[in-house]
């Protein structure tokens, strides 16, 4: 029984140091599905509490890495893969049909659809004329490249309704950084899309600029500094690996000990 033993875990550790870094996701890449929406409260109120609930950011998969840093700088966060414009603008009005839109909503979901004029009036009979409007640019969802299709309707929109609408050129402001590690500086993952764990950190405090205050100097919580999911994920495998272990060695001490009756 040892022997078994032994050569099942000689084997997983074999596996294990075999295992090709490929076959985990690059690091800090998460899975960026298109089914879940994933949502976040503000860790802070940026606004005096007279002055209702924290802004909201709703977004495409580019929001997902950043929500922690994004609720530490004073966001509500309502994102989802593959997210496009249109949705995002649903989100909001099924938010103020509940009473809880707040003055200023945050939009980042257009790298996935586009976007043109009539959606920019949609958003803006949506949340009606007291309320802000926040644009922000994007990348190609597609290729990564600068800007993504459509950048210019965003542009048009501020210039057009500079009292409602912000308009941050996170593209503008990344670009030095538009690049994959381990290149000294790099803010994004292999698909030039979305950030990485440092970009992500930059992408909030960025977003933060239209806060009372901006960003907070010391988030209560951030993504982190950079840790592999490639750590986490082979620490799950030696969990299995574990527990595929444990499971045959009961399994091999029950056959053994009836075999003694």
């Amino acid at each position: 029984m040892r022997k078994w033993i032994g050569g099942i875990v000689g084997v997983s550790i074999t596996l294990l140091a075999l295992w090709p870094p490929s076959a985990a996701p690059a690091a800090g890449e998460p899975a960026f599905g298109c089914g879940h929406v994933h949502t976040a409260r503000a860790q802070r109120n940026p606004y005096v509490p007279d002055d209702g609930p924290p802004p909201i950011a709703i977004g495409d998969s580019t929001m997902l890495l950043p929500i922690p840093d994004l609720t530490a700088v004073g966001f509500d966060v309502n994102a989802k893969g593959c997210r496009g414009f249109k949705q995002s603008i649903w989100v909001a009005r099924d938010m103020r049909n509940r009473g809880i839109l707040p003055r200023l909503i945050l939009i980042n979901a257009y790298g996935n659809g586009g976007v043109n004029s009539d959606l920019i009036k949609f958003a803006l009979k949506v949340i009606g004329p007291d309320r802000n409007l926040v644009l922000v640019t994007a990348y190609n969802a597609d290729t990564g490249e600068p800007p993504a299709p459509d950048t210019d309707v965003l542009f048009d929109a501020a210039r057009e309704h500079p009292a409602q609408i912000k308009l941050l050129d996170w593209v503008s402001y990344s670009l030095p950084h538009h690049k994959v590690e381990p290149a000294p500086g790099a803010w994004f993952l292999p698909d030039l899309f979305h950030p990485n764990f440092t970009g992500a950190r930059a992408y909030a405090n960025f977003l933060a600029g239209v806060l009372p205050g901006g960003a907070p100097e010391a988030p209560s919580k951030s993504s982190g500094g950079g840790t592999s999911w490639a750590f986490f994920a082979l620490g799950a495998a030696l969990v299995v690996t574990f527990l595929v272990l444990l499971a045959l060695f009961l399994y091999v001490r029950r056959v053994h000990h009836s075999s003694r009756r």
